[in-house]
């Protein structure tokens, strides 16, 4: 008999967990392009007003200097906070599969430790089943294998529940 599986509430943790960090990270990520595009048009800004009141080539020459440093500056903390929202993202999402797995593990070995209780389960109801058909006469020997039967049924309800509860 199939077991439909269903999304577990562990997996659905992760997916949500890891779809924040992802948020978290493009907003920041955006946040800084801003930051960076603003701070590039302030400095091109700064850059032809100083431009066009320098009175010499060396006060032109400092001003390309430092619009240069400011574009590099605007790049470098872009490039950082980048790197710092990637770095926390990658921090949330091992840290959500690390999660996760350790919930499918425990869900394994309960899944295994209902299989190993059904077979158990069925393997005493075939030994008694077996030892009523010894010595019971054909009545005896019918109502053992409906008594065998259910058996065998509550040991699959439980299983599949066992199941359904670990999912």
């Amino acid at each position: 008999m199939p077991i439909k599986v269903k999304e577990t509430k562990e997996l659905k943790d992760r997916r949500m967990r890891e779809a924040t960090a992802r948020k978290l990270c493009d907003d920041a990520t955006e946040r800084a392009k801003k930051a960076c595009d603003e701070a590039i048009k302030q400095a091109n800004i700064v850059y032809e007003k100083a431009n066009t009141l320098a009175v010499n080539d060396q006060a032109k020459k400092d001003a390309a200097k430092a619009y240069e440093e400011a574009i590099k500056q605007a790049m470098e903390v872009r490039h950082t906070i980048q790197w710092e929202a990637q770095v926390v993202f990658t921090h949330t999402w091992v840290q959500s599969d690390k999660d996760y797995q350790e919930a499918l593990t425990k869900s394994k070995e309960r899944i295994a430790s209902a299989k190993k209780t059904y077979d158990e389960a069925k393997n005493q109801a075939g030994i008694v089943f077996e030892e009523a058909k010894k010595s019971a006469d054909g009545k005896q020997v019918k109502e053992a294998a409906k008594a065998y039967k259910k058996a065998i049924e509550q040991a699959e309800k439980d299983y599949h529940e066992a199941i359904v509860k670990s999912q």
